[in-house]
């Protein structure tokens, strides 16, 4: 070594110990790398470190490490890899380290960290079991249970992250957080909210700190600039861990109460997104609906490239059936966003809610052109079909959707659309393919009942019923399956067992109309008419608005021979239905043959001729007229003669 050179080490050692680090690394930098010492390396490496050159000091602590066989030079030289993002490199350099020495937490800390990095948290749990074996700090076991979250063994993570919480000198805000984070994986829902309140009221203390509570956090953890950066960061992200406490809030049904910790997040986070999105929902779900849409409309005003704000307000306007708006705001969307699909989706789906299928079918047609790739488009295209009864149409997007994912819930819909157009044979293929793909249909009560209406449809009223009775096992709290059996029986002429399932479904149900009305049917089907009118009376009640009700009480009334009742019944049933010629006959019938009012018979004759022969020609309903059993010649003339003088000069033809 030439006296120049080491003049230059002894100057470079001589300034570093005074604090002079600048002469220092110009001194080292003179005497040249491959004349230094491994100790100097080390030291020069050090100096380059504090001055941000980290490149250059992971070469010279590498050259250095070797030949010095220190663990403390290979934890600075795997910590310096970590912060570069060799992590590999830095796994390596730590494990020498602890080769040599396994007794410091740190080594094992920091190898942890490194595993971690490169996404083997199995290794990083196992070193950070070690690290928490040899310190009794916070931090070591807040980072094992963070590393057990990610791996999804949340008892363990809460095992440790209790741990952590319990040292209150070192403990954070942060760690209760990541602690009700566990608990929530476990499903403990009422200890993780009592968790996260306790972050979120310690938060809002050190918050009002005029460092933020950043001082607290360095005299608390032993962690870098970049960590409590990075800390402070986690904070800000969930609203001071306002937000999860919100959200777990909901989830247990403590909706104003998670709106108070919204509004808590927002006196110290004002213009946060998310906090303002949350606030918009939960007012809209305790239907304080205009004040939702004053803070999703000032979201989407602050924040205008916020598609979630826009999504939003559209539900929001969906929820007060506000469909002009509601497009207006996907529309909106859309301007901004032009190749978002979902937006396209919802939007198709306002109009629907809306019944404008014109413009919904027009979307739609866009939407698959533009990805005609994903079944849920092909879907929701079958589905609009549906609502305006095309079958084909429908048909045809599902099978569509099949090749492009045959789910068994795409089976079992155009199993649907195949029985409305008749088609039994084909529809029980598909409910048999959909089985295939998910066996467990096969204990599904929807399933039994789809086999049971595509039996009936084949006219199998056996195998029909027992897969009711199937459904009903899956399902015995479901009035409309009973409804189902009823009708079933009834066409196998089991009426005494289905009065029995009308009974058990009006149990279940007592609003359903339809169940009165089958019961009614049996009744008068066993000539027991006073329990036929007490039924028919009842859906009458429960369905005051439909004609054939009423049309009903009139035959039974008729039986009984009750006929002013039977002529009120058809006064109401033509009341709502002043187009049915049936009730006109009907009423000509009991005035001509019950009441002997061959006046008011041949008014409702005349009437029964005007909407039953509307579309014949003059001798086409003579014709029709002289087939009409029941009454005699004279009747037929007078009723052709009032029905020419009166009404068919006159038609109706609104």
């Amino acid at each position: 070594m030439s006296i120049r050179t080491a003049w230059a080490r002894y100057c470079a050692s001589r300034a570093r110990k005074r604090g002079e680090t600048e002469r220092a690394l110009r001194w080292y930098d003179w005497a040249g790398e491959r004349n230094l010492s491994a100790a100097d390396k080390a030291e020069y490496a050090r100096l380059l470190y504090e001055c941000g050159d980290s490149k250059r000091a992971a070469g010279l602590l590498a050259d250095a490490s070797g030949q010095l066989a220190e663990p403390d030079v290979y934890v600075r030289l795997g910590m310096i890899y970590r912060e570069i993002g060799r992590e590999r490199e830095a796994v390596e350099a730590l494990t020498k380290a602890i080769r040599l020495d396994p007794g410091p937490y740190l080594y094992w800390y920091t190898r942890a960290l490194a595993y971690s990095g490169i996404g083997d948290d199995d290794r990083a749990a196992a070193d950070m079991r070690e690290a928490t074996l040899r310190d009794s700090g916070a931090s070591s076991r807040y980072e094992l249970g963070c590393i057990y979250m990610r791996l999804q063994r949340y008892a363990d993570a809460a095992r440790a992250l209790e741990e952590a919480v319990a040292l209150p000198k070192e403990a954070i805000p942060l760690y209760e957080y990541r602690l009700a984070e566990a608990y929530e994986g476990e499903g403990r829902d009422e200890e993780a909210l009592a968790s996260v309140r306790r972050a979120a009221e310690q938060q809002s203390r050190l918050s009002a700190l005029p460092d933020g509570g950043e001082g607290v956090f360095r005299d608390r953890t032993r962690y870098s600039d970049t960590a409590i950066r990075t800390l402070m960061a986690v904070i800000d992200a969930e609203a001071g861990f306002r937000l999860k406490e919100a959200q777990l809030l909901e989830r247990a049904g403590r909706t104003e109460e998670a709106l108070d910790a919204v509004r808590l997040g927002r006196l110290a986070y004002p213009e946060e997104e998310e906090l303002m999105l949350r606030q918009g929902t939960l007012l809209r779900e305790l239907g304080r609906h205009e004040e939702a849409l004053a803070v999703l409309k000032e979201t989407k005003e602050k924040s205008p490239k916020r598609l979630a704000a826009y999504m939003e307000l559209c539900t929001t306007y969906r929820k007060l059936t506000k469909w002009e708006e509601a497009s207006g705001a996907l529309k909106e969307a859309l301007r901004i966003f032009p190749d978002q699909t979902v937006v396209r989706y919802w939007l198709i789906d306002v109009y629907r809610d809306a019944g404008w299928y014109e413009q919904a079918q027009k979307a739609s047609g866009e939407l698959t052109r533009m990805e005609p790739d994903d079944p849920l488009n092909w879907k929701q295209q079958a589905e609009l079909a549906i609502d305006r009864e095309r079958y084909e149409e429908a048909e045809t997007a599902y099978s569509r959707a099949i090749e492009l994912d045959g789910s068994a819930e795409y089976y079992m819909r155009r199993s649907y659309v195949r029985f409305m157009g008749g088609r039994y044979e084909e529809a029980m293929l598909d409910v048999q393919a959909a089985l295939r793909e998910d066996e467990s249909l096969h204990g599904d009560g929807k399933t039994a009942f789809a086999l049971a209406e595509l039996y009936m449809g084949m006219g199998n009223r056996e195998l029909a019923e027992a897969e009711y009775g199937k459904a009903i096992a899956l399902d015995p709290g479901n009035a409309r399956l009973y409804e189902r059996r009823a009708n079933c029986r009834l066409e196998s002429g089991r009426l005494g067992d289905a009065l029995d399932d009308c009974r058990l479904g009006l149990e279940l149900e007592p609003t359903n109309a339809r169940l009165d009305w089958m019961r009614s049917l049996i009744y008068w089907k066993t000539e027991e008419y006073d329990a036929a009118l007490g039924s028919a009376l009842e859906y009458a009640r429960k369905a005051p608005e439909d004609d054939q009700g009423h049309f009903n009480l009139a035959a039974i009334y008729s039986r009984m021979r009750r006929y002013d009742d039977a002529i009120l019944s058809l006064d109401r049933a033509i009341g709502r239905n002043p187009f049915e010629p049936r009730f006109y006959l009907e009423r000509a019938s009991i005035y001509y043959h019950r009441m002997f009012d061959r006046t008011r018979a041949a008014d409702d004759l005349a009437q029964w001729l005007l909407y039953a022969g509307a579309e014949k020609t003059e001798h086409d309903r003579s014709l029709l007229l002289g087939e009409l059993d029941g009454f005699d010649d004279e009747m037929r003339a007078r009723a052709l003669e009032q029905y020419e003088i009166g009404l068919g000069t006159s038609r109706y033809l609104s």
